[in-house]
């Protein structure tokens, strides 16, 4: 927790209504139908502007300028210049693989590499743009930094992951939000991040241990289901069950835990996160997260995923009703940004991983 004498405030709220995101959310489902899908640019652009103008700081509130053009255009240069010339490199070099071609084999695995590398980079540049149209007094924010490599150590930390079992991840998982923190900026000044992971390695052995549990208890379900499906007819029934039960087993075993984890690791990043003199604080619980995943997952798959800018909503809600600030940034020391900002939205997100929802 931040040293200071200095009370935390609650400078953050979130006035949007939840009607008027149901409205939206409707009208861009029927423009979606009518355009074939693609309104989603512009749609996503009117339910972030609604988003951004509903959230206020120190009693002002953000404001949104992207574009749905801007989008557009991002995901047909994405598309056409990075994403079908990566597809067109692979098929030509699975065909020489058929063909008894061994050295497209090591080609194959770069253009994986790559697929991997952007998709990450496409997250970044994402969060480039949607904080380069973010304004706030006037004062627009920024991210600075290597989308490259930050795509770059995504994979690292994934490689690292998977041959620790898992253990490299919360490591790898503070090391990318401390990349994305120390280049974020609102105006001409950076936010700093010092947080790190070993405070969260208790909360991952529990959750560790818990994926095993999970784990082992599937492999007894699927032992002793393999035994009863005898005859064919019963084979539906069965399988519908064993899905209701795995649900119900991943909940009673792994979401606890998970949230437990989220919750240390949120705190951690905020309570090590500094800007212009000001620290934060994030009074996040594990079953606080826990009913707002249950709440955003309800209203998504009762809704037919529909009503996800709902469920950004309340996630919006959330974080300003529990993000704390000690002091308050010291706003004569912010200028107006001199960076380029992007003149694209992110394409590379919308083509490689399907990011950016609202």
């Amino acid at each position: 927790m931040y040293d200071d004498t200095r009370a935390a405030t609650a400078p953050f709220s979130h006035v949007g209504g939840t009607g008027a995101v149901i409205r939206l959310s409707l009208v861009n489902l029927l423009l979606n139908i009518v355009t074939l899908s693609l309104w989603r640019f512009w749609g996503k652009t009117r339910v972030r502007r609604l988003l951004w103008s509903g959230t206020v700081a120190w009693g002002d509130p953000a404001e949104y300028t992207g574009k749905g053009g801007e989008l557009f255009i991002g995901f047909l240069l994405a598309l056409f210049l990075v994403f079908l010339p990566l597809v067109i490199a692979m098929a030509a070099l699975q065909a020489q693989v058929q063909s008894g071609q061994m050295w497209a084999g090591p080609g194959i695995f770069i253009v994986q590499v790559l697929f991997v590398v952007l998709a990450g980079a496409g997250l970044y540049r994402a969060r480039r743009y949607q904080l380069s149209r973010t304004l706030w007094r006037g004062i627009r924010g920024g991210q600075q930094g290597s989308a490259l490599r930050y795509g770059a150590l995504m994979l690292w930390v994934g490689v690292a992951s998977l041959f620790t079992l898992g253990w490299a991840w919360p490591w790898g998982e503070m090391k990318l939000a401390r990349y994305r923190m120390d280049n974020t900026t609102f105006g001409d000044s950076r936010f700093s991040c010092e947080a790190k992971a070993k405070p969260l390695y208790r909360r991952f052995a529990l959750l560790w241990l818990s994926g095993i549990v999970f784990f082992a208890g599937i492999v007894a379900a699927g032992v002793a289901i393999s035994q009863r499906l005898n005859k064919p007819e019963d084979s539906v029934g069965v399988i519908a069950l064993a899905y209701v039960a795995l649900i119900l087993w991943g909940l009673l075993t792994v979401a606890v835990p998970y949230a437990w984890y989220r919750a240390g690791f949120y705190r951690q990043l905020a309570d090590h996160t500094r800007y212009c003199g000001a620290a934060f604080t994030l009074e996040a619980t594990a079953g606080s997260l826990i009913r707002l995943a249950f709440g955003n997952a309800v209203v998504a798959f009762l809704s037919l995923g529909v009503l996800r800018p709902w469920t950004a909503l309340r996630t919006f809600r959330y974080v300003c009703q529990h993000l704390r600030v000690v002091g308050e940034p010291d706003w004569e020391r912010v200028g107006q940004s001199t960076d380029k900002a992007p003149g694209v939205g992110e394409g590379l997100a919308a083509v490689f991983d399907g990011a950016g929802e609202f």
